[in-house]
């Protein structure tokens, strides 16, 4: 090391101990000495570059050389001279030869030439031009950089010059159960593919305190670092939630959830968890009963009568007539249905259905026909040893049946692989939005005006402070006045002088409230604003929410799609209507035993096809 680079680091390892400088500033110095040296040929003492580069002052620079070896050195002034008129020459020049592309992520930076055949710049003109761009972590070695500036002329390609350390996106907590989720509650499938109506599995049962579900594993991910060492938050990771409803609750960190009571529990199809007891009825719900409203199980050994309402978790009976039922679960009736409107949150089996509205989340099967019915299901409709008559059925899951129609009945109108759920919460998810969207645009703009009623309000302060600043004066103009003895001794002068403090002290107590009030009003005007920023941030956050359910419905769309098929192993008449997602067609005339599916023909356009399943 020669003895100009030892005084240099001596000097900078002094002014970073007495804290002057940091040692990043220093190695940036460092740096722009070289290339002037390279530039001029001549040696500028580090504190002199580091006084020309404002990071030290004169008086400090004097003050580690004073440190260093206790007087400042002679200056060579033929040397600082040449270096003040080439000050220039530490301009990095780097710039002229390449190009420094960062990555829109901020994890890279690459140098290419500006034109073909260009000569490379120096290892320091580059070192400086990543300086001056701030660019810091990730550099490559000296030695990776030299043996590319080594190639003359440069290559077209671009060269990585550094690289960041992008974040590691964690991964969500899966969610386990403790129980069925999905009890065969309706009937077994045999392995003929029959089904036995009797056999409707064993219902699963859990005591207070017992743990229903848990979040377990997942990994909260790590940040990664830009070429700027500027850190980099890892992707948010979408945990799914643990929902609850009825009869059971979430532990305080929120991983579990616990029975709350004994009984049953049910995962619902938006994912809350339950636990519903039972409700024994050994009659009819009708007029002894009135209407029944359970959160659990309702077991009516009778039937639902004409005019009455039933709502509960789920719902075994003999028949019913002309009621509105809600079933957050599954509904058995072992007879028929009819002149019902029907919402069902889980599966739906009966003997037969007559002119009813119903609505289905799960499967619906009939055991003999549907009538004169409009329905939506979300799973299948299973009609298999029986008829749809003159009805209006969507089935996402696709519809299977033996007979469709009668030659007097009107025609059926059915439509498969549809998401009726999906396209209605979406539309609601989407009205939410706006709606939300609007509500924030008219806080901003409530926000903006109460913000221009503060100016006013401080424009009213600042008035009212000058006129009390004003009153002031003139009483303390009066009050000297009466301390010379020819105001004073003269009782008019004196009599008009205390009359004219008095009205200044009233004056000056009216606008002393004045200022009160100003001040009480700016605070409500304040305290609105405040509410109003809690409020957007309260909406962004319920649209956050929002458009992560949209997300996820979509992700569940695209993994759960629907199944455009009817089959009949009897008879399908004429006139009757089948429409899947993108196609529709009119049977024109009776077939039997037929299988009418939507599918891609060409690999590009859909069609309505027609097979035998015989």
């Amino acid at each position: 090391m020669s003895e100009n680079a030892q005084q240099d680091k001596k000097f900078g390892t002094i002014a970073v101990e007495r804290q002057l400088l940091t040692q990043e500033k220093l190695d940036r110095a460092l740096v722009i000495q070289r290339c002037i040296i390279t530039r001029t040929k001549v040696h500028l003492p580090i504190g002199a570059v580091l006084q020309k580069m404002g990071l030290l002052s004169s008086e400090q620079v004097e003050q580690v050389l004073a440190i260093q070896n206790g007087s400042a050195p002679p200056t060579d002034d033929a040397s600082a001279d040449r270096a003040d008129i080439d000050e220039t020459a530490c301009d990095c020049t780097a710039s002229q030869f390449v190009e420094l592309t960062v990555s829109t992520d901020k994890l890279t930076a690459s140098i290419s030439p500006l034109i073909q055949e260009q000569a490379p710049p120096s290892l320091d003109d580059v070192k400086l031009l990543l300086l001056e761009n701030d660019i810091d972590y990730g550099v490559v070695s000296d030695n990776l950089l030299s043996a590319h500036l080594e190639k003359n002329p440069m290559p077209p390609d671009s060269f990585v010059v550094a690289r960041g350390k992008p974040p590691v996106p964690g991964t969500p907590p899966e969610i386990r159960y403790y129980f069925d989720t999905d009890p065969l509650r309706i009937g077994t499938l045999l392995e003929d593919g029959t089904m036995d109506w009797k056999n409707r599995g064993e219902i699963p049962q859990v005591r207070q305190g017992d743990l229903l579900a848990e979040k377990v594993g997942g990994t909260k991910g790590e940040p990664g670092i830009n070429i700027h060492g500027q850190e980099i938050k890892p992707p948010r990771v979408k945990e799914h939630a643990l929902k609850c409803t009825k009869g059971a609750e979430r532990s305080e960190d929120k991983t579990q959830v616990l029975a709350k009571v004994n009984g049953t529990p049910k995962l619902s199809s938006d994912g809350r968890i339950g636990v519903f007891g039972v409700l024994p009825i050994e009659s009819d719900i009708g007029i002894e009963t009135g209407n029944i409203e359970f959160e659990g199980h309702i077991e009516v050994d009778g039937g639902v009568c004409s005019g009455y309402r039933v709502k509960g978790g789920s719902l075994n009976t003999r028949e019913i007539q002309s009621a509105h039922i809600e079933i957050e679960n599954d509904l058995v009736s072992y007879g028929g249905v009819y002149n019902s409107t029907i919402t069902v949150g889980g599966h739906f089996k009966a003997s037969h259905i007559h002119n009813c509205t119903v609505e289905v989340l799960g499967d619906l099967i009939v055991e003999k026909e549907i009538f004169g019915c409009t329905i939506e299901v979300n799973g299948r409709c299973l009609v298999e040893s029986g008829k749809i008559i003159g009805s209006k059925i969507s089935a996402k899951k696709g519809i299977q049946t033996k007979d469709i129609g009668t030659r007097a009945a009107r025609p059926s109108e059915l439509t498969v692989g549809v998401d009726f759920k999906y396209t209605r919460d979406v539309q609601a998810a989407k009205a939410k939005l706006d709606d939300l969207g609007q509500r924030k645009e008219n806080t901003t703009a409530d926000i903006v005006k109460l913000k221009t009623r503060i100016d006013e309000l401080d424009a009213q302060l600042g008035t009212t402070a000058q006129e009390q600043d004003h009153c002031m004066v003139q009483k303390r103009e009066l009050e000297n006045r009466l301390k010379n003895p020819a105001e004073s001794k003269n009782p008019k002068k004196r009599a008009l002088i205390e009359g004219l403090i008095q009205d200044l002290a009233v004056k000056y107590e009216a606008l002393d409230q004045q200022v009160h009030r100003i001040m009480a009003q700016d605070d409500t005007v304040r305290n609105k604003i405040a509410q109003h920023k809690k409020d957007i941030e309260a909406f962004e956050v319920e649209i956050q929410e929002i458009e992560e359910n949209l997300s996820l419905m979509e992700e569940a769309a695209k993994v759960d799609p629907g199944v455009p098929v009817v089959k009949a192993s009897g008879m399908v008449y004429a006139k009757t209507s089948v429409t899947g997602p993108h196609k529709k067609i009119i049977i024109p005339k009776e077939m039997q035993c037929v299988r009418i599916a939507e599918g891609l023909e060409d690999g590009n356009r859909y069609q309505m096809k027609i097979s035998s399943v015989r």
